[in-house]
């Protein structure tokens, strides 16, 4: 007999058992794109590290001033350029910060400063409390950066999506004045506006107006290039989606992974802009404090009185450090490349 001739019976037949059970369970959670990132973003630990020391030094120059019970400008000249005391701390000799200059000399002492006056960061040549100075000084640096990643946001993104998606003669002339812009130095812009103006935030503030979008814009401009004209943007435009809709729902989302980089990117660059300007005395002026003016009030007398130049120098390398270090981690959570 054959075997096509056979009959199947129970004995040889048996049918295909369905896999049930833990085997099709899925092991692991569904993550989002955005919720993906952050996991890589966590598992960073100097990215992280930078994130935390941001977030302290934003919170902490927001309560710190509280602390003391000076203003930023109180002057007393009787207890101008003491050393910095810290209570708890005093016993070690080897911080500083025991109310002892680089002489040996304890300047509490011989001032006859009343016991419960204790300066942190010691004061400055009228006397005022560095403490409190180089928390608002904080406050400045940190304005003027967060203003000038604000001003890369809003009009660098639009203005650079507006001329990849248009593109033509519109590419072509918004193009041409960005190149002429971007061959006009930052510094330059200030100068002029100084003339007319006051050296100050306003200054500071109309120079990144000018110039400081430029970056972002073109950024996004080469992002919006490469995108528009893929399948999944044509297929929207053929089942009929406006130009609002292609920007909002299929452009900017695929280019806010390099916006986000880019924007944090900025805002160490434009920290460090304005504590150049204010170092060379064009940037913020008298009495307003900024990290900027600080080290340039204190590098004048560095070899004396240190603490005035170290302590805003420090808060400015962390701050610059740990901006570059989560940008660095953005750069590595945001690409799909690096994805493991």
């Amino acid at each position: 007999m054959s075997m096509s001739e056979r009959k199947l019976t129970p004995d040889l037949f048996r049918p295909a058992q369905l896999v049930t059970g833990k085997s099709e369970e899925i092991s692991k959670p569904s993550l989002s794109f955005w919720q993906d990132a952050f996991r890589r973003l966590k598992m960073n630990k100097a990215a992280m590290a930078g994130l935390f020391a941001i977030v302290f030094i934003i919170v902490f120059s927001l309560i710190a001033p509280s602390f003391s019970k000076y203003g930023v400008d109180d002057q007393e000249l009787m207890r101008a350029n003491l050393p910095p005391k810290i209570p708890g701390l005093e016993k070690v000799e080897f911080l500083g910060v025991n109310g002892v200059d680089i002489r040996g000399v304890n300047q509490y002492e011989m001032k006859n400063i009343p016991a419960d006056q204790k300066f942190w960061f010691g004061t400055d040549v009228l006397g005022r409390d560095q403490w409190v100075r180089v928390w608002k000084g904080t406050q400045i640096s940190l304005y003027i950066a967060f203003l000038a990643a604000t001003i890369d946001l809003i009009v660098g993104v639009a203005y650079g999506g507006i001329s990849a998606f248009y593109g033509g003669r519109v590419d072509d002339t918004m193009q041409r004045f960005v190149e002429i812009l971007y061959g006009i130095p930052n510094l330059v812009v200030i100068i002029l506006f100084i003339i007319i103006l006051d050296p100050g935030i306003l200054s500071i503030t109309l120079a990144l107006v000018i110039t400081g979008w430029i970056g972002m814009s073109r950024i996004v401009r080469a992002q919006i290039l490469s995108l528009k004209n893929r399948e999944f943007v044509l297929a929207s435009k053929t089942l009929g989606s406006t130009n609002g809709r292609l920007i909002t729902k299929h452009l900017l989302p695929n280019t806010l992974g390099a916006i986000i980089i880019t924007s944090t990117f900025t805002i160490p660059g434009a920290i460090f802009f304005e504590a150049f300007l204010s170092f060379i005395g064009l940037g913020i002026q008298p009495p307003t404090a900024s990290l900027g003016a600080l080290i340039s009030d204190g590098f004048r007398s560095l070899r004396i009185y240190p603490h005035l130049a170290i302590y805003p120098a420090a808060i400015l390398c962390v701050l610059m450090i740990s901006f570059n270090l989560l940008g660095d981690g953005l750069r590595d959570a945001l690409d799909p490349k690096m994805r493991r």
